[in-house]
């Protein structure tokens, strides 16, 4: 009978893939802050677009939703 660790198979699959899209993310943004000179409202936009990627505005705008029904 095989022992189950904590980081077998599918853990794995999922550490390595989270670890690639972190660093993949970095170097992006690394490339972009490096190589481009960026105003002030670009910044505004890449930071929403970044929150947006990230889904944090779907989620608050599901609670200020709910909280304006009641």
């Amino acid at each position: 009978m095989k022992g189950h660790s904590f980081l077998s198979g599918r853990i794995w699959i999922l550490l390595v893939i989270t670890v690639v899209l972190i660093v993949g993310h970095g170097f992006f943004l690394y490339y972009l802050s490096s190589h481009f000179a960026l105003s002030a409202a670009v910044v505004g936009v890449i930071a929403v677009v970044m929150i947006k990627h990230v889904g944090l505005l779907g989620s608050l705008w599901g609670l200020l939703q709910r909280r304006s029904r009641h």
